[in-house]
């Protein structure tokens, strides 16, 4: 499966088409043509007519994968889908990191469905992740704490971006423990240096 098929750049859509059209792949540093079976599908959230009109995305690539489309309705318009992507967003990422399944509230649940998630799943598995990861249910994520708009609306506020909420917890552990990087680190599950990049990272002052 090929995610955000849209942001690929031309460079590499010429060698994706080939790879379409002739049904080889080449490796890094070999001349040879190896012979592929595959059947691709291609995800995007953009236009890509619109993307194909403005030069941004290859006109005989876009037919080449545009066999069978399908839409799928934003989360917004599916409210019912979330509180099962949530348990199995919970149980995934949980299994992959190792970590104890978090419990969330019967009342942050409904928070969560009743947002608009305009990130869509993406958003919403980057925050299941955020608190499968802290264990921590982040309070200020639905009310605009510390935002300039009330309510999140736009995918592009710093406020909606793992990063920033990363951030926020690494300064609440570090207040915490008084800037101890030991009982930080230890606290985060993380190593020393690798709070110290993440410190380095954000420019948090200790």
């Amino acid at each position: 499966m090929l995610d955000e098929i849209g942001e690929m750049p031309l460079d590499m859509q010429t060698k994706l088409l080939r790879v379409v059209q002739e049904g080889v792949i080449t490796r890094i540093g070999s001349s040879k043509s190896i012979p592929v079976d595959v059947r691709i599908i291609a995800v995007t959230n953009r236009d890509l007519k619109k993307e194909v009109e403005a030069g941004r995305f290859r006109k005989d690539l876009y037919y080449r994968l545009n066999v069978l489309p399908l839409f799928l309705p934003p989360l917004r318009e599916r409210k019912k889908d979330i509180p099962l992507l949530i348990q199995y967003f919970v149980k995934n990422i949980g299994q992959k990191l190792n970590k104890k399944e978090p419990v969330i509230s019967e009342e942050y649940l409904k928070k969560m469905i009743n947002y608009n998630w305009p990130g869509n799943i993406r958003e919403l598995e980057n925050l299941v992740e955020l608190i499968v990861n802290t264990g921590s249910i982040p309070s200020g994520y639905f009310t605009g704490e510390n935002c300039d708009n009330e309510v999140l609306v736009d995918i592009s506020d710093d406020c909606l971006k793992l990063d920033y909420m990363e951030k926020e917890h690494i300064i609440k552990v570090l207040k915490k423990f008084k800037g101890n990087i030991t009982h930080s680190a230890e606290a985060l599950g993380i190593r020393r240096n690798t709070l110290y990049s993440k410190i380095k990272k954000y420019n948090i002052q200790i």
